[in-house]
C-alpha cells in the first residue's frame, strides 16, 4: 500500500495517510481518516472537555511527548500510544 494524500474536511489542508497508518486502520477495521492529525486531536480534545484529566508524559521508549489518562508513578515506565500498542501486539504474538 503506498502513502495516500487526503484533504482534511475541516482545515482543507492536504495530509499524508502513511502506509503504516493504513495498516493500523485496516487491522482495527476503521475507515480512512477524514481529518488531519491536528484537526483530529482538536476534535478529540473538544469531545473530552470536562471528562477525565490527561497527564503529559515523555515516552520511555521513543521519547515522544504524549498524554495518558492516568497519573504516572515515579519509577514505572510509561509509553506513548504507539509504543504501548506495539508492545501489546508483540505480547499477543508471543502468546
Amino acid at each position: 500500500m503506498p502513502d495516500v494524500e487526503i484533504t482534511c474536511i475541516q482545515c482543507k489542508e492536504m495530509f499524508i495517510f502513511s502506509e503504516q497508518e493504513q495498516e493500523k486502520f485496516y487491522q482495527r477495521n476503521m475507515m480512512s481518516p477524514q481529518r488531519c492529525a491536528q484537526c483530529r486531536s482538536k476534535k478529540f480534545a473538544k469531545k473530552n472537555e470536562g471528562k477525565e484529566s490527561r497527564y503529559e508524559i515523555v515516552c520511555d521508549h521513543c521519547g515522544k511527548h504524549d498524554t495518558v489518562p492516568f497519573q504516572p508513578k515515579v519509577g514505572r515506565s510509561v509509553y506513548c500510544k504507539d509504543c504501548h500498542e506495539a508492545s501489546r501486539s508483540k505480547a499477543r504474538v508471543a502468546s
